[in-house]
């Protein structure tokens, strides 16, 4: 986290801890919910589902245990329901509020910046103003230490954590850290690029600015060099954008969510795989109709009641038990260095039920990204932007007849 982000906490410190922790997690919920409702409108979804999509990931991984995501994916939110309304000036600076998670921000500032050139003024003055005041708050040798030691340990503390980058799956089947990063940070730069290419397809022939935020994240979350499970939802918007939109891609946009949104991980409690198969009706009943929808609840029950027999062979599919071994560290040193160890010795085991578990959100993810590459790219796609946008894109309360 930056050093201008600490001006927040070393607020809510001041509270007792109790207290702390109840304003920031009404501040964190307060953030999630303003984000679903600006999403459906800057995606013309239906809210419920924005919100459905929404719920199993970053409701119960990022605001439980107290990820600033709901801050991050309100500032992308709003940059982009601002862009739709001609507010380049705003919408740079509710952008800029997502720089709490810098390598999430870092893509759809470049979009930001390359696509929208009435932004670019005021994203250069902000940056330079969050610098100072990283600078006033720590001074120029911590702001420094910062970027020159804190960022770099931070990719190599996580590259053995379980997380969906191509940098932890690498590690996952005994790659060593060091080239799996290298590999993760060239996907991430190669992916970002990948994003602003078709951001500025949308951009330019739909004249709907909004995508040059939307698009760059989701096409960066896929298979990069650091990626928490909460932060996969930052594809989801653009997956809904071309749902809505793109007739001819909406099955494929519409199955990649309902396999990426799904923590499958813990979907092995029998409670939750009664939550997430419901779930995964509600979207696919949207997407698709209501027997469908039924269809795809049964694949999603019957695979987790798969993963969740899975769960009690573990220790037959490679896991094992774990240990770890503390020791001190000096007063000066990161607590990246000890996150680092302690990843390497107890994260770093090699499990074919961890790799089975992350494989449904890889492919939805995947499915997505062609999802919207396709509307981007496919000449067919055109005509239906240009034509008219689809009956998805009507409020739901018009289409319950149909369904």
């Amino acid at each position: 986290m930056p050093p201008f982000a600490l001006l927040a906490y070393a607020t809510l410190s001041a509270l007792p801890f109790s207290s702390a922790m109840i304003v920031y997690g009404a501040l964190l919920a307060a953030a999630m919910t303003l984000a679903v409702f600006l999403l459906a409108r800057v995606t013309r979804a239906p809210l419920f589902v924005v919100a459905v999509a929404l719920a199993p990931i970053a409701w119960s991984d990022a605001i439980l245990r107290g990820q600033p995501f709901a801050i991050v994916l309100l500032a992308f939110a709003a940059s982009a329901y601002l862009l739709q309304r001609s507010r380049p000036a705003a919408a740079a600076c509710c952008l800029l509020a997502a720089t709490v998670q810098p390598h999430v921000a870092l893509p759809a500032l470049l979009g930001a910046l390359v696509l929208v050139p009435r932004m670019r003024i005021s994203l250069l003055l902000g940056g330079i103003a969050l610098a100072g005041a990283s600078v006033v708050l720590v001074g120029p040798a911590v702001t420094t230490v910062y970027l020159r030691d804190v960022l770099p340990a931070h990719a190599s503390a996580n590259a053995y954590e379980w997380q969906f980058s191509l940098t932890s799956l690498l590690t996952s089947i005994g790659i060593a850290a060091r080239p799996a990063i290298t590999a993760g940070s060239l996907t991430f730069a190669v992916m970002t690029l990948l994003g602003i290419v078709a951001a500025e397809r949308f951009v330019r022939r739909d004249g709907d600015a909004a995508a040059a935020v939307l698009i760059p994240p989701a096409f960066a979350v896929f298979l990069g060099v650091h990626v928490h499970y909460h932060q996969l939802a930052l594809a989801f918007p653009a997956m809904l954008f071309v749902l809505v939109r793109y007739e001819r891609w909406r099955s494929i946009a519409g199955g990649g969510l309902v396999a990426a949104m799904l923590p499958w991980d813990t979907i092995i409690a029998p409670f939750l795989i009664g939550v997430w198969t419901m779930l995964a009706a509600i979207v696919g009943r949207f997407v698709y109709g209501p027997r469908p929808a039924l269809w795809l609840a049964a694949g999603t029950a019957l695979f987790a009641v798969g993963i969740s027999l899975a769960a009690f062979l573990h220790p037959a599919l490679g896991g094992g038990a774990s240990y770890f071994t503390p020791h001190p560290y000096p007063p000066d040193g990161l607590a990246e260095t000890s996150w680092s160890n302690y990843s390497r010795q107890v994260l770093s085991r090699t499990s074919p039920l961890f790799m089975i578990m992350r494989m449904p959100t890889v492919l939805g993810l995947l499915a997505g990204i062609v999802a919207i590459g396709g509307a981007a790219f496919a000449p067919s796609a055109a005509a239906d932007a240009m034509g008219r946008v689809t009956a998805f894109a009507q409020p739901w309360r018009r289409r319950r007849g149909q369904l």
